[in-house]
């Protein structure tokens, strides 16, 4: 059985809901128009999703060629701008590493603060930074989602819970667990798996609600062991192109 791409996902807004898609082209930096904006506070500090999960319900669209960007609200509003640049700044992420960018400034602003009930602002990242926590590309097999399962009466966990780049399907489930220094040529690009991804409590909340609802980390522990709270796996891009759903996937030999 072949193995190839079922799905892909990308959310231009870092923390909002993730977008499913059928085609991605990937930089040396990672997913074009990925993570490409970010939600701080007037701090500077980046909103940590787990800590404000109405970010999980807001919709964010970019459209890069015009330059567009639009939020949709749970209420049906719908704000839409072209992020011009603004003020330079920094901000940190989760693990403390700095990335520079500019503020947004105009109604977007506006809006989502009214929405989140404070003042704040979207930081639009510098592209030769990470939107990313760690690396630039996450994959994750069909088995695998299959696998935890198991652990939920048999009802298959939402993927978006995972917020990855790249599902596969043809595998054996934890297959791409194994495959940490290897190269998988996915469409027209090649990637280097690293290492699986670590998961924090942003898996336990709804994907569309940002309530918490399920106890993934739990069931990830007593599947794989408490030591091992991974799912998917981290990539850095060797070859940069475009990945469709329905590419065929193939791990090449190791050197």
């Amino acid at each position: 059985m072949a193995v190839t791409v079922s799905e892909l996902a990308i959310a231009p807004v870092k923390g909002m809901r993730l977008q499913c898609t059928s085609e991605l082209e990937l930089g040396p930096h990672g997913v074009t128009g990925d993570r490409d904006f970010l939600v701080v506070g007037q701090d500077g500090q980046l909103l940590l999703t787990g800590r404000t999960p109405e970010l999980l319900q807001v919709e964010a669209a970019w459209d890069r060629i015009p330059n567009v960007l639009t939020l949709r609200f749970p209420d049906g509003t719908v704000v839409q701008d072209t992020p011009e640049p603004g003020a330079s700044t920094t901000t940190r992420m989760y693990d403390g590493r700095e990335i520079s960018g500019w503020i947004v400034p105009g109604p977007l602003d506006a809006v989502l603060s009214g929405y989140l009930g404070r003042p704040v602002h979207l930081f639009k990242r510098d592209p030769e930074h990470l939107g990313h926590d760690d690396l630039p590309v996450t994959l994750m097999s069909q088995a695998s989602l299959r696998a935890l399962a198991e652990e939920f009466s048999g009802t298959l966990p939402d993927p978006r819970r995972f917020r990855m780049s790249i599902t596969i399907t043809g595998t054996d489930a934890w297959a791409e667990h194994a495959w940490s220094g290897q190269s998988v040529t996915v469409g027209e690009v090649t990637l280097r798996v690293v290492a699986p991804v670590p998961r924090c409590v942003v898996t336990t909340r709804n994907p569309d609600s940002g309530a918490t609802d399920a106890r993934v980390l739990h069931a990830l522990a007593r599947l794989r062991g408490k030591d091992d709270i991974t799912f998917g796996v981290w990539c850095d891009v060797l070859k940069p192109g475009r990945v469709r759903v329905g590419d065929v996937v193939m791990l090449q030999p190791a050197s």
